[in-house]
């Protein structure tokens, strides 16, 4: 499967963690707006 997440607030990096227990074979994409990447939202 694939997934694309929007944004790296908390809440994008705990989708990102669920997604990869869950399916450790899933395609994902992260992106965020900004050139750094926010640890905290």
């Amino acid at each position: 499967m694939k997934y694309i997440v929007v944004g790296t607030s908390h809440f994008g990096y705990e989708v990102v963690q669920t997604l990869l227990k869950q399916e450790p074979q899933a395609e994902i994409h992260l992106y965020e707006r900004g050139d750094d990447a926010s640890f905290m939202g």
